[in-house]
């Protein structure tokens, strides 16, 4: 779900901070009619609770205008209580100068070393410390000056595809029994009848069959075919964000923003936002981490793990991020 959720809270962002700019009356009255604010999850923004290197933070200082780094994480959770896997994870980076946006994919799967745990996949810190933990893990790891987060659950994610009426999606033959397995899944965990998908073709898909769709992992090239699915639906969203016109404002205000975990305030999201849109870049930079060239699949104890060579990525990923050098893959 990488591309999926950061684009779809990104564009939906940018969408609404424009179209504020020409609707004022539109805004007033939804205000008047939602006055929902999601609440700001306090976590310990001091470098060392943060993980971020003394080194890191003497280079960044250097910098005239740093960047702005936000993790962005998607827990695979069945409910508000758990922690759970962030099985995607995301370093978002914001350009203070241009407002150019890049994205940098972290695979979830990737060997490292989680402070109070040992080596494990990095999805599993989230899982082990919540947020906090989770962020650390990636500064400490990447070398990277990261304070703050974004955390939308799959649930969640498929409330606000439904949100906007759902995804054109052209569904393959062999994808098909993996969508309805999982939908037949959360069928069980929420007591409903699954709304199946009965055939291949482009169709129209709910929430639930979008991010099932989205989840298969299973079938071509694992994780790298799935994140061809991810996008797929990233331009069905976006094309419907781009006609969604004024009416966006109460839909972003009454069934996304509940929908989402932030150690950010509300006028932060919305700064970023308007900071989206007055950018002359409208195309967001996209890089995956591990490197293939960096990186290869091990086996411990039964269980497989990507290892990385996290010196060369970490110069690697900060040449994406700092220095505006495409990595490649």
């Amino acid at each position: 779900m990488k591309q999926l959720l950061l684009n779809f809270l990104l564009i939906a962002l940018t969408t609404l901070s424009g179209y504020s700019q020409d609707t004022l009356a539109t805004q007033k009255a939804a205000s008047a009619e939602i006055s929902y604010i999601p609440p700001v999850i306090k976590i310990d923004k001091s470098p060392e609770a943060l993980g971020i290197l003394p080194s890191v933070r003497a280079a960044v200082a250097k910098l005239p205008a740093p960047p702005i780094n936000i993790a962005l994480f998607a827990v695979d959770r069945r409910n508000k209580e758990q922690q759970g896997n962030s099985d995607v994870i995301i370093i978002i980076t914001i350009d203070q100068v241009t407002k150019k946006l890049k994205m940098s994919s972290i695979l979830r799967d990737t060997y490292v070393s989680i402070e109070g745990k040992g080596m494990d996949k990095i999805n599993a810190a989230f899982a082990i410390g919540g947020p906090q933990l989770a962020i650390k893990t990636l500064n400490q790891n990447f070398a990277m000056d990261i304070h703050d987060y974004i955390n939308v659950d799959f649930f969640g994610t498929a409330k606000m595809i439904d949100a906007l009426g759902g995804v054109n999606v052209n569904i393959k033959p062999e994808e098909v029994p993996y969508i309805n397995n999982y939908l037949k899944e959360i069928s069980i965990i929420e007591n409903i009848a699954p709304v199946i998908v009965n055939q291949p073709g482009n169709q129209l898909l709910n929430g639930k069959q979008a991010v099932a769709y989205t989840r298969i992992r299973a079938i071509g090239r694992g994780d790298y075919e799935r994140t061809e699915r991810q996008r797929s639906v990233l331009v069905a969203l976006f094309n419907q964000l781009q006609g969604a016109g004024p009416a966006i404002f109460p839909i972003f205000m009454s069934q996304i923003l509940p929908n989402m975990e932030t150690s950010m305030s509300s006028m932060m999201l919305f700064k970023i936002g308007g900071d989206i849109l007055s950018s002359k870049s409208k195309v967001i930079e996209q890089a995956r981490f591990p490197l293939d060239k960096f990186s290869k699949g091990i086996r411990v104890n039964d269980t497989w793990y990507l290892s990385a060579d996290l010196k060369a990525n970490t110069t690697a990923l900060h040449n994406f991020i700092y220095k505006n050098i495409n990595p490649g893959k």
